[in-house]
């Protein structure tokens, strides 16, 4: 069952607000992060930092936002079988659609490039998982979860095309296309369970195995993060 989080109301003024503030910073900073990585040669997750930092900045001033709060939030048994049977079905489908119509990508990294892979799967959780969440889920439904109180469906879409522009900077249509159902999934998610650590688990898994299958390529920016 979606938990529901009790807010006052906004004004037609907040509203509009809201919404002017939620395609500025991620229509927008996208797009700057787009400028930082390809002219100025900033790495990708250098370049992200301060973008985390700001959306932090912004939670924190909203004395309605606990982050402890948000993080303390965790899920039960029911919801880790809900997530893995469906990382299951899902996941299977995508690893098999990749062998079926690409079968030399298919496991290409952790075959040529072991210690690679397993620094990415290690890595990819901890580092690019957890900010993505915390910015597009945490502090996106924090923040705009009132724009969308009369339809859901309406949040999981906007959060999810949203989500997905915020891989524009890796400019191939397959990362977009994968982003956005993966953000369809993450925002369903969320709003169901309210827990950043139900998400992100779920997100490192099909993250992870999105690297495993061989359709990591197209989550790179090409600039290198190690110099």
């Amino acid at each position: 069952m979606t938990q529901t989080v009790t807010t006052i109301a906004l004004t037609s003024g907040q509203r509009f607000r809201r919404w002017l503030e939620m395609l500025v910073l991620f229509l927008g900073l996208p797009l700057a992060m787009a400028g930082v990585i390809y002219k100025g040669h900033v790495p990708l997750f250098t370049a992200l930092m301060p973008v985390l930092g700001l959306m932090v900045i912004l939670m924190l001033a909203d004395r309605s936002f606990s982050m402890r709060k948000a993080l303390n939030r965790g899920f039960g048994r029911r919801e880790l079988l809900m997530i893995l049977g469906m990382f299951v079905v899902l996941g299977g489908g995508l690893a098999y659609w990749v062998y079926a119509q690409d079968p030399a990508r298919f496991l290409s990294l952790p075959l040529a490039r072991p210690r690679l892979w397993l620094f990415v799967m290690l890595a990819y959780p901890i580092i690019s998982v957890v900010t993505q969440e915390i910015i597009y889920r945490v502090f996106f439904f924090h923040r705009y979860r009132q724009l969308f109180e009369a339809r859901p469906s309406l949040g999981i879409l906007v959060n999810a095309a949203l989500f997905s522009f915020g891989h524009i900077f890796f400019w191939n249509w397959p990362s977009i296309i994968l982003t956005f159902f993966g953000g369809a999934i993450f925002a369903w998610r969320y709003l169901r369970t309210n827990s950043f650590w139900a998400v992100a688990l779920e997100h490192a898994l099909y993250g992870n195995l999105v690297f495993t299958v061989g359709l990591g390529g197209y989550f790179f920016t090409g600039v290198s993060n190690f110099r």
